[in-house]
């Protein structure tokens, strides 16, 4: 739970109401009960001590307290699953805090030295979302691959538009499945998506999100990436993917345009039979093929 004050209140001394509203015996004798409160800016947030925490603030809260006697920062942080948002990492933080359970993480590169004393081990990572990516920090990048043993999901994520850097196709960790390449901020080429089925994340992708140049790239992706079973495409320059409204099996449902009807026959005289296709309800000009 969490509520944001105006700024006319003072944080300090609502959240103090409501942790001490929690150190009742019906809450604490009777019912064993035990709560969490900290803040940020003007912003309470309360959570029971079995939750687990996904943080997506950027700084360390302003105060912390909790109900129960045996609780401290070490106990917190310990909760803490998913951190979602890159800047957590450019502060100062206290040297006691450890993030030993982090199933989820956003970074940003470079990576300060102080972020490996703060995360000791990535042993329990399962996803991992990239922030504005270059080439220049493929060494930094490959030694955080090989920290995580077990992540199973890579995604970057760019708002400036780039150049494709070289390097995506140079990773390697034997455990990633899923790569998500649909936020990158670049459409794939021919040239690109036969370069990526044959990479080494490539070869074991089992579910694949990217934007794509043209419909001549999924056929390349499909017969190419061998251990692919989802594939989820994005098309920015082809007009006639905007009039498709439904796939379901051999069923169309589409608008009666000429353009509409060619790509999807193209798609199916293309495809293996097996393949299901429908559109991403998610996405605009989104295409989901099941393999």
């Amino acid at each position: 739970m969490h509520k944001e004050l105006p700024v006319d209140q003072n944080i300090e001394e609502r959240s103090n109401e409501l942790i001490n509203s929690f150190r009742s015996s019906f809450w604490i004798d009777e019912r064993k009960w035990f709560v969490r409160c900290f803040t940020h800016d003007q912003t309470i947030h309360l959570e029971t001590l079995s939750e687990i925490t996904d943080y997506v603030k950027q700084k360390l809260p302003d105060s912390w307290k909790s109900t129960y006697p045996y609780d401290d920062h070490h106990q917190f942080y310990n909760t803490i699953r998913k951190f979602d948002h890159y800047e957590f990492f450019n502060q100062p933080i206290p040297s006691y805090i450890r993030l030993y359970n982090i199933n989820y993480l956003r970074l940003k590169f470079p990576i300060n030295d102080e972020f490996w004393s703060i995360v000791p081990n990535l042993n329990k990572l399962k996803s991992l979302a990239i922030s504005s990516y270059d080439d220049s920090f493929q060494s930094q990048f490959q030694t955080l691959l090989d920290q995580a043993p077990h992540l199973t999901q890579l995604s970057f994520h760019q708002c400036e538009p780039l150049p494709l850097q070289i390097s995506l196709f140079k990773y390697t960790n034997a455990s990633i499945r899923q790569l998500n390449l649909k936020f990158y901020n670049h459409q794939f080429t021919e040239e690109e998506c036969m370069t990526l089925s044959h990479s080494s994340l490539g070869v074991q992708c089992e579910i694949l999100s990217i934007q794509v140049k043209n419909r001549q790239c999924i056929i390349i992706l499909v017969k190419n990436m061998i251990n692919l079973r989802a594939l989820n495409i994005k098309f920015e320059h082809e007009e006639d993917f905007q009039e498709i409204q439904w796939i379901l099996g051999d069923e169309l449902l589409i608008e009666n345009t000429s353009e509409t009807v060619e790509i999807i026959q193209w798609l199916k005289d293309h495809l293996p039979l097996t393949c299901l296709i429908s559109i991403d309800p998610q996405s605009v000009n989104g295409i989901r093929i099941w393999i």
